[in-house]
């Protein structure tokens, strides 16, 4: 005879299974979509800023007539030099030009002076195209800059190493795979959510929508144990959980191949160890979220009443990556033991190729399957009151 708890754990799950938009909404658009979407935003971004570092630099310049020796170094940069429109800063703003020089008739005087001669760049800041083409701009006039000074000095008798005493030797230690964690900050985030979403609609189903249909009454006079009859409830939506995200990471294993990490200089090692790290570090934060959300399932009165709640709930997994994101946060025992936190730092670390302690990997994942116990012994003393029976 089949135990009690594995007769209601089948039960939910195959009911879950026939209802073929929440499954298509729990372990396809999130899982699938979410990581296509991610991917594509990405892969676009660096396949624009590579498109925009190597186009030849389109320069209009208003007076270029007053530096022909700048307009003569810049041609020889592979510049392309245009006009330069009457009005820079509504041509800016008409989004005309992504930037325009200014050289006024000064220029010549200050420069034959030896004084510093004023280039005028106009740029909107706020506008994504503006980005490389104005980091580009400046990095040409300071490399004109540097020369000129140094021929002055050389003219003077003077050796131009003279004139830095003192210069910054850069030793990066970043690695292709750290570099590329930067853009893939978010990435536990989608993660969690995708635990969340996963197991969400069985966890209302199970409770404030047995409640509704008027189904839990029967269902609790049978002579069964109620911690039982939720052990499996609780269960069947841990599995869900556990089902989305793990398509979510077999997803961005895939989507990450068509990403152009190494034209950046970036390089993403998600091969299946990292993959099982991750998704054994995200299995009790299931645990975690299934317990949370028939808590609040149970008290709610109705489907969408408990819908409404728990589309809130999924702000919490985006506190812990936004602080990770934001932060200068120096791992210690208490960030790894603290639920959502710990996977954040561990799945970052596991990104960048970092090595994970087996102390760390133990205090993120007990410290969150401590606090999903407690959650669902919550949940299951909910249960054993007698107000659960009635939805209003």
């Amino acid at each position: 005879m089949k135990h009690p708890f594995s007769i209601v754990f089948w039960k939910e799950v195959r009911e879950n299974l026939r209802d073929k938009r929440t499954i298509t909404s729990a372990l396809v658009m999130g899982p699938i979509m979410g990581p296509i979407l991610f991917a594509a935003m990405f892969g676009f971004i660096i396949q624009q800023q590579k498109s925009q570092s190597e186009a030849p630099l389109e320069l209009p310049i208003i007076g270029a007539e007053h530096a022909k020796g700048f307009i003569k170094y810049a041609r020889q940069k592979g510049v392309e030099i245009l006009p330069g429109p009457e009005d820079p800063a509504q041509a800016i703003r008409d989004k005309k030009h992504k930037l325009v020089l200014h050289i006024d008739e000064d220029y010549g005087r200050q420069f034959r002076s030896g004084l510093p001669a004023r280039i005028q760049m106009y740029y909107d800041a706020s506008s994504k195209d503006s980005s490389v083409p104005v980091r580009r701009t400046r990095s040409l006039v300071e490399q004109y800059g540097r020369q000129i000074g140094a021929l002055r000095l050389q003219l003077r008798g003077v050796n131009p190493v003279l004139g830095q005493p003192v210069f910054i030797e850069n030793h990066d230690l970043s690695t292709p795979q750290s570099r590329a964690a930067i853009i893939l900050a978010l990435l536990p985030y989608v993660l969690m959510i995708g635990i969340f979403t996963g197991g969400m609609y069985l966890a209302i189903d199970t409770t404030a929508g047995e409640k509704e249909r008027h189904s839990l009454e029967p269902l609790l006079l049978n002579p069964v144990r109620r911690s039982t009859m939720l052990a499996g409830k609780l269960a069947a939506t841990v599995v869900f959980s556990l089902a989305a995200v793990a398509v979510t990471i077999i997803t961005f294993k895939i989507a990450f191949h068509f990403i152009p990490f190494e034209e950046l200089g970036m390089a993403l090692k998600l091969d299946g160890r990292v993959m099982l790290l991750i998704f054994l570090l995200l299995m009790p934060v299931a645990l975690l979220a299934g317990a949370v959300q028939t808590i609040i399932a149970a008290f709610s009165r109705n489907f969408r009443e408990a819908q409404t709640y728990l589309s809130i709930l999924l702000l919490l997994p985006m506190l812990p990556s936004i602080a990770v994101m934001v932060m200068p946060l120096k791992e210690s025992a208490g960030m790894m033991a603290t639920p959502l936190l710990g996977q954040n730092l561990l799945i970052n670390q596991l990104i960048k190729g970092e090595t994970v302690t087996a102390l760390d990997f133990l205090l993120a994942t007990g410290g969150t399957a401590l606090v999903g116990a407690g959650l669902a012994w919550v949940a299951v003393k909910l249960y054993n009151r007698e107000s659960m029976l009635f939805s209003s």
